[in-house]
């Protein structure tokens, strides 16, 4: 049976790549079943969903689904009817948690100018379930187990079974532990039977402790009896766990039946998550492959043998599945000047390689897949992608290799039209040359009429001439290197190949008479045509070394331009903060020479206290009155003559504190005259002596090496002693730093990695400073990188002495708690 296209250009392996990178196993199962689409809108709208999820994971590189669980089947159960066991209800609730939670997580980061539309329109569909997650919550535990909080009567029961069950016990153990019992028992333990509690009896002693026996041992001697004076306790104990059972079923009755209400609603939400995880598992193959988007492009305005829609035109495209280190990128261009390209050149030379990788690119775009190629790769959708490669031999139709090719291709020819890619390798091979070119001209013909845009290879000297004469077709050949007999993998679109056999022989040590009597019998145009080819590809080759130059050139002077445009950009913010920074200063002294000015208006305003009037000297009394009379006229504020002196008097005294502001902020603050750094100084408050290191910003305050330890003590009390203090050489000085105050629980859920790990590091040692013995972290479940990521920082750190998660009342596995060393 014949190879569908995917399996023909191996686009299932790039699949399994995909699938490989879903979080959630639903979505990897869809991921499978992709395939590419025909739509243009369509194949706009997924490589746009695609850019999205790019853009999400370049900046929130954790955001992820993990948590969900594959609950489809539980969910239809539950909507059919059926009863769901506890780890069903376990599963849903995870999956119900790990919906919300990566959706509110999208919301948040979603706020922002530009919002990601496409993957919104996902996060719409997903429901939070509150009341839902709320009774599941409250009724399954971590590991499937039904809680005692999940009901009152199965609380009120499972009390009653712990007071009955201690009861049966210790009824039994003060039984086994009687002295009168003791001798006819084999053991002095208690077991259980058929579900009840007993002890084994001697048989040949089973009269002294009358009850039920509910088993005996392999060998007959053993008798296992339930004592009569317990049976009545057996028989509560086990009554009140047949209740617990019939509660636990109602319980998960009544949930089955609430889930069951809501499964279009969950189901909903797990088609957008999967729809979600995909796009994101896209963007992380793309990351993987270096991938770009393809620009979807229409050919408007090609050359006379272009096509009048559809164009490739690749830039470096790589072969998805080959190893990214050794693969050689390779350029296409297919639609613009040829509808046909015709490929030629050795076997293992990458023609085969480069035909599939145009095919498999087209098909990953088609499908909404980054392609990995150059930015300013073109594609464009096709209708329908059809190739027939390999050596593919039906051997249910018992045909040929030819025949098979042949069947291939005429059923190709059918379905080809102007909307198709068409890939033919080794076209009309696996027959007579002669006939077989003259086959794949007639081919070639037939696709031209079509209208196809094709890619095809062959090793017929002849299809190279068809190609420079015949009008929708090109040229290429892919590369090789005659000095080491290599192929270079190159592909040169506009040259055709050369099979270069002579070349080869030559090097490989075939004599020179046999060389030069081959070469006498080729006809001489071919000589010449192979002359010609070799100068087309020598000036090609410059072509390109010149391109590659000026390129570099290029790159060159846009760096210099960017690091240009950064200097400047640079040197405008630091202009910029250094004005702010000036206008601040400016504006700080207007502020205090507004607050100096209030204070001398405020005390000027005040009235002057009394003081004694001194007695006048004797004179005229024209003259005493005088002065007397012009001085209450003139008196200012604060008892001081108003006079212009006095006024420009208090303006100095405003500038010379502006200045001395001034010089503060950009000298040391003055210090006392008297008490200078390195002087020797008594303390008595200390009743020690000192030696001066420093002074605060005030001056008021002095720094003082006392002994081992630094102090700080007010200038006015030190008294200056003569001479400096000795200094020794192994002197070590002491600070003690004021503990920080640190709350015992810290939060990091919805932040990303690298900032966790610096606040985490600045938070414990704050921690450790403050002597708190334990801190509780809370990173949240979700995958788990973050919990990982904590507990490496935790492992390391030197203050940590040990750490576990909380319990499940505390928390679960969404916190750890850490004990620092004593």
């Amino acid at each position: 049976m014949a190879r569908s296209i995917t399996e023909l250009l191996e686009f299932d392996r790039v699949l399994e790549m995909l699938a490989d990178r879903c979080h959630y196993s639903v979505s990897a199962e869809r991921a499978l079943s992709l395939g590419p689409v025909s739509d243009e809108d369509q194949v706009r709208y997924l490589l746009g969903v695609t850019r999205e999820a790019v853009e999400l994971l370049t900046g929130h590189i954790d955001f992820s689904v993990g948590g969900v669980r594959d609950v489809r089947d539980a969910i239809e159960a539950a909507d059919r009817g059926s009863l769901l066991i506890p780890e069903d209800l376990r599963d849903i609730l995870d999956t119900l948690q790990a919906m919300r939670n990566c959706r509110r997580s999208f919301l948040q980061i979603n706020q922002r100018e530009e919002p990601f539309e496409n993957l919104g329109e996902f996060i719409e569909q997903v429901q939070e379930f509150p009341d839902l997650e709320t009774r599941l919550g409250r009724t399954v535990g971590s590991q499937g187990e039904i809680l005692d909080s999940a009901s009152p009567e199965l609380s009120r029961i499972r009390s009653q079974i712990k007071t009955s069950h201690r009861r049966l016990l210790q009824r039994l153990q003060r039984m086994v532990e009687d002295g009168r019992i003791t001798p006819a028992l084999q053991e002095p333990i208690v077991t259980m039977r058929q579900g009840r509690y007993v002890i084994p009896v001697r048989a040949d002693r089973k009269s002294q402790v009358p009850g039920v026996v509910q088993g005996t041992s392999s060998s007959g001697q053993t008798m296992f009896v339930e004592p009569m004076d317990v049976v009545e306790l057996n028989n509560a104990w086990r009554q009140l766990q047949m209740e617990e059972e019939h509660e636990v079923e109602r319980i998960l009755r009544a949930l089955s039946t609430a889930i069951g209400a809501e499964a279009e609603g969950i189901s909903r939400s797990i088609d957008a998550i999967t729809a979600l995880d995909i796009a994101l598992a896209k963007a992380r193959l793309s990351f993987d492959l270096r991938a770009v988007e393809p620009f979807l492009d229409r050919d408007d305005e090609p050359l006379p043998g272009g096509h009048s829609g559809h164009l490739i035109r690749l830039r470096e495209a790589r072969h998805p599945l080959l190893d990214p280190k050794e693969v050689v990128p390779i350029d296409v261009d297919i639609g613009h000047r040829a509808r046909m390209l015709i490929l030629t050149g050795p076997n293992t030379g990458g023609k085969t390689v480069a035909l599939k990788t145009v095919g498999l690119l087209t098909l990953m775009t088609q499908t909404g897949l980054f392609i990995p190629a150059r930015d300013g790769s073109r594609m464009s959708v096709f209708g329908g992608v059809y190739a027939d490669i390999g050596d593919e031999q039906s051997i249910e139709q018992s045909l040929s290799t030819f025949s098979s090719h042949i069947t291939r291709i005429i059923a190709m020819l059918e379905r080809a039209d102007d909307d198709s890619l068409v890939l033919l390798d080794e076209i009309g091979a696996g027959t007579d040359p002669e006939e077989g070119s003259a086959l794949a001209r007639a081919i070639i013909d037939a696709l031209l009429e079509r209208g196809c845009l094709g890619l095809v290879t062959t090793h017929y000297s002849e299809l190279k001439s068809y190609a420079y004469v015949t009008e929708g077709t090109d040229n290429a050949s892919v590369e090789f290197d005659v000095d080491t007999l290599k192929p270079t993998y190159r592909l040169l679109v506009g040259v055709a190949g050369q099979s270069n056999a002579l070349d080869i022989a030559a090097r490989l040590g075939m004599p020179y008479q046999i060389i030069g009597e081959a070469r006498s019998l080729i006809e001489p145009e071919s000589q010449e045509a192979d002359q010609m080819l070799d100068e087309i590809r020598q000036r090609l080759s410059a072509a390109e070394l010149a391109e590659e130059e000026a390129s570099r050139e290029r790159e060159a002077s846009r760096k210099a331009r960017q690091e240009a445009e950064e200097a400047r950009r640079e040197a405008e913010e630091a202009k910029h903060l250094a004005r702010q920074e000036a206008r601040s200063e400016v504006q700080a002294e207007l502020d205090a020479a507004r607050k100096l000015i209030r204070r001398l208006e405020n005390a000027a305003a005040a009235p002057p206290p009394p003081r004694p009037q001194p007695q006048p000297k004797p004179q005229p009394e024209a003259d005493a009155e005088a002065p007397k009379q012009n001085g209450r006229r003139k008196r200012r504020r604060g008892g001081k003559p108003e006079t212009p002196e006095s006024a420009r008097e208090q303006v100095k005294q405003v500038e010379e504190q502006l200045r001395t502001k001034r010089r503060q902020q950009k000298a040391p603050p003055r210090r006392d005259d008297t008490i200078r750094i390195g002087d020797r100084v008594e303390v008595p408050s200390l009743g020690m002596t000192g030696e001066v290191l420093g002074f605060d910003d005030s001056g008021e305050q002095a720094e003082l090496l006392v002994g081992s330890f630094k102090v700080f003590q007010p200038v006015a009390m030190l008294k200056r002693k003569s001479g400096p203090i000795p200094r020794e050489s192994g002197r070590t000085s002491i600070q003690v730093p004021v503990a920080p105050r640190v709350e015992n629980e810290v939060h990091f859920r919805g932040m990303r990695a690298d900032d966790v790990m610096h606040a985490l590091e600045e938070y414990l040692d704050d921690a450790s400073q403050a002597s708190l013995p334990w801190v509780r972290i809370v990173h949240g479940k979700g995958t788990g990188a973050l919990r990982g990521i904590v507990h490496d920082i935790l492992k390391s750190h030197p203050t940590v002495s040990r750490y576990h998660l909380a319990e499940m009342q505390e928390g679960g596995d969404g916190v750890t708690i850490a004990y620092f060393k004593d």
